[in-house]
């Protein structure tokens, strides 16, 4: 039945192939995100996953890359009766696609978003009728494309660990079908009716690695000989809940056009201490026509550093490979090594990329074609506003465009400012688009290299800005589970959330200002838009929080085990006692064995108070405004107040501590 299906649509196949091994075919049919099914459909299916997904075995570090290949998941559904609607209810352990009868589903891209990765996963139900044959009889092909983001990767694998936290990618859905008389019938993932397997054009994918792809290979729901019967994955055992915020868009209506390009080849001026500057061959106006060939270099600046992805329409012989390799900035002041250039001036520089030879890259391999084809890279994104184009033989570029990825879409923006200062609407300007580029599934720290984590401190300082940019409600409302999920058992909040490579273990909470985003970011989000369901599903988790403050005063040495007697603060503290240089440690690069210095942890301490009292007013005010008794937390920050007062200043008003007296 299943290969009948195929053949019957090879006609149809034959001419949507060069859209879709692209990754170009945007279905004109809507589709759109609708109502989950209730909970317990679940029950009905399974997480499955494919026998020849291959596992990463080997001790991971910075520079690891995820395994091989993109895992397919493809079912074909006969309609017992006239269909009047279908919703389709999906999940994945990693970053998914949905295609039904070859037309991609949703607009939403890298789904189902970065999340604890034992904890949580969110689904996305959407209403496929448009896209399916209805009439009684008649069959459908549903199929999904997993690879390996935000599951089996390092984002979420501390270094040192045998393999990735997750083993192999899995798929889970639910379809109900609402036939004409008013009956349902509903169809989940299981071993019996869906087959699995390593295929389609996909050869390696991760949000850190970047994306391999060759069109020459047919999409998965193309090659049903590929897959074979699943297996049933028991890797997560946590939530499913229907997503509700942070979801991540194409933002098409700010897509960049290149605003310089050039072709470079030589160098000149190259010495023992520069790598020189690039000897420019040719120059390209905007909308023109691009050629580039074999050992030549096309540098394209797009005018605007952000979370993107690059869109292509171009063309080559089959075979020839492409590769893609954004950059923040170039090379300048004739590539010294000194200055820590990677390159001659004038070449993308990569290495503060930190994994510059292993990871934010695409590779894409031609298929034979007449015309020019179009692809953008779809299991990953990047961060960049300049980008190096090398390919093996001769492609010619129609057009190319960085299409801004984000969290943050055109109808979340509800606020913008422009004054008479030039510089100033510079400043503005820039705080929007890190807010787009950020605001990514996770308020995240950079999007750029290979971090792009949940840092608490980033975020609770930005909190309240971004709220004049954009109505960020939901998309707390999704983070904040985050990180409840990743607080510690005695209430401690961490330094990332989600869970992340670095920045979660247990000794990485109650970091003074990371830690306090439990309480300051459901505070600002109900301050600025009123909403008290934010306070309500965080109350629990924030008063186990402020409760473990309390008792311990925020003490550094009392909650030693929970901060490995260490803070951050490395961008904003005072430079003196500033933590990251060492300066604030005894031994200079042995303080890791021999501690802080005792005026470093007054200035910690002192810190820490003060958000013991900051957090305790927040508290107040929002159990004042969700009908709680606010006296416990009015007393809390009376006591934290005196407690700075008594332990900290002299009757003057000075810092008992003298080097406190320095700062301003």
């Amino acid at each position: 039945m299943m290969k009948k299906t195929m053949i019957g649509r090879m006609i149809a196949a034959a001419t949507l192939l060069a859209a879709v091994a692209c990754g170009s075919n945007e279905s004109e049919k809507s589709v759109s995100l609708t109502a989950a099914l209730d909970n317990s459909a679940w029950q009905q299916s399974e997480w499955i996953s494919a026998v020849d997904a291959p596992v990463v075995n080997e001790p991971v570090y910075d520079g690891s890359r995820v395994a091989d290949g993109a895992s397919w998941f493809l079912t074909t559904v006969k309609n017992d009766k006239q269909v009047t609607a279908a919703r389709w209810m999906t999940t994945a352990l990693g970053v998914y696609e949905l295609y039904v009868n070859g037309e991609r589903v949703g607009d939403e891209i890298l789904k189902p978003g970065f999340t604890h990765w034992q904890k949580t996963r969110r689904s996305y139900t959407y209403d496929i009728t448009p896209l399916l044959a209805t009439a009684e009889g008649s069959e459908n092909v549903l199929s999904a494309e997993v690879t390996l983001g935000w599951w089996a990767d390092k984002m979420i694998t501390p270094a040192g660990n045998t393999g990735f936290n997750g083993k192999k990618c899995a798929f889970r859905s639910v379809l109900e079908l609402t036939y004409s008389d008013g009956t349902t019938q509903t169809f989940g993932t299981d071993t019996i009716a869906w087959k699995a397997g390593i295929a389609g054009p996909v050869l390696h994918a991760d949000i850190y690695d970047g994306e391999d792809y060759d069109a020459r290979i047919p999409m998965g729901y193309d090659t049903p000989e590929k897959l074979s019967v699943p297996e049933v994955n028991h890797e997560f055992s946590g939530e499913i809940l229907p997503t509700d915020g942070a979801e991540i868009y194409l933002r098409a209506d700010l897509a960049l056009q290149p605003s310089r390009a050039y072709v470079w080849k030589e160098v000149e001026q190259a010495g023992k201490e520069a790598f020189g500057r690039v000897v420019i061959d040719r120059e390209y106006k905007s909308g023109e026509l691009m050629t580039i060939q074999a050992g030549e270099h096309l540098v394209i600046d797009f005018g605007q550093n952000t979370s993107a992805l690059p869109r292509f329409a171009f063309k080559a012989a089959e075979g020839t490979t492409l590769t893609f390799l954004p950059a923040e900035l170039l090379n300048d002041s004739l590539g010294q090594k000194s200055r820590g250039m990677d390159g001659p001036e004038g070449s993308v520089h990569r290495l503060n990329l930190r994994i510059p030879d292993k990871g934010m890259m695409a590779h894409y391999t031609f298929a034979p074609s007449e015309q020019p084809v179009e692809w953008m890279p779809r299991k990953t994104f990047f961060g960049y506003r300049f980008a190096s184009i090398e390919a093996t033989g001769e492609v010619t570029i129609n057009k190319i465009e960085s299409v801004p990825v984000s969290s943050i879409t055109k109808e979340m923006e509800i606020g913008s400012i422009k004054t008479g200062n030039d510089l100033v609407n510079k400043v503005i300007s820039n705080t929007l688009w890190g807010q787009r580029s950020n605001y990514l599934s996770v308020p995240t720290d950079c999007p750029q290299r290979n971090e792009r984590l949940g840092w608490t401190a980033d975020t609770q300082v930005f909190s309240e800005t971004g709220t004049f940019f954009a109505n960020t409600d939901r998309f707390f409302h999704k983070w904040l589970r985050d990180l409840r999920d990743t607080q510690s058992p005695v209430g401690g909040y961490p330094g990332v959330a989600p869970y992340g490579q670095y920045g979660s273990e247990l000794t990485d909470m109650m970091r003074v200002g990371w830690a306090d985003a439990g309480i300051i970011v459901p505070w600002t989000v109900w301050k600025q838009f009123g909403d008290q369901s934010i306070i309500e599903e965080s109350w629990t988790s924030m008063e186990q929080y402020i409760n473990h403050v309390d008792s311990t005063r925020y003490d550094q040495l009392t909650l030693s085990s929970e901060n490995a007697n260490y803070q951050w603060a490395d961008w904003l503290s005072y430079e003196p006692l500033e933590s990251c240089s060492g300066i604030a440690f005894s031994g200079g690069g042995e303080f890791a064995s021999r501690g802080p210095l005792p005026d470093a942890i007054a200035y910690w301490n002192f810190l820490n108070a003060s958000y013991w009292a900051i957090d305790a007013g927040m508290m107040a005010d929002m159990a004042r405004a969700t009908g709680r008794d606010a006296k416990p937390y009015e007393d809390m920050t009376l006591r934290a107040k005196d407690y700075l007062r008594t332990e900290f200043f002299n009757a003057d008003g000075t810092f008992k501590t003298q080097i406190l007296n320095t700062m301003q």
